[in-house]
């Protein structure tokens, strides 16, 4: 019996740090699309693109105020109603972290280092 409990206990644990280490990739959560962003550039402070070529930008995302969403990585997050430019806040202290809400924006984009690509997440909370 305390040989089955052992190897019960061992497969237990192994099924456990398995799925921890899965969880940060391919998160089907996430609402940024890294397949498809414009490289080279980031959505500057005044709402310019600012021509950086290790930096890349998002499509635009549909942005809910009342919701939360969480950033993991160091970015700039600009903030859109319909094709008006609102604001571009830097993000990049204690991630991750929940970006403040702009009630007058419907969309957002997200400008990050291109070598963030594969780990980048924006999940809405």
């Amino acid at each position: 019996m305390d040989k089955f409990l052992k190897r019960f206990m061992i497969a237990v644990l192994s099924v456990s740090v398995l799925a921890a280490c899965g969880n940060g990739n391919g998160n089907s959560d996430n609402l940024i699309d890294t397949g498809n962003v414009t490289e080279g550039s980031w959505v500057g402070y005044n709402g310019d693109d600012v021509e950086d070529e290790e930096m890349v930008t998002s499509e635009l995302i549909p942005y809910d105020p009342d919701a939360g969403y969480e950033i993991n990585r160091s970015s700039y997050v600009s903030y859109f109603n319909g094709d008006e430019f609102i604001e571009t806040k830097l993000y990049g202290e204690d991630l991750p972290l929940t970006i403040d809400p702009v009630e007058e924006a419907d969309g957002i984009k997200v400008s990050f280092n291109q070598y963030n690509s594969d780990a980048i997440e924006l999940v809405e909370k």
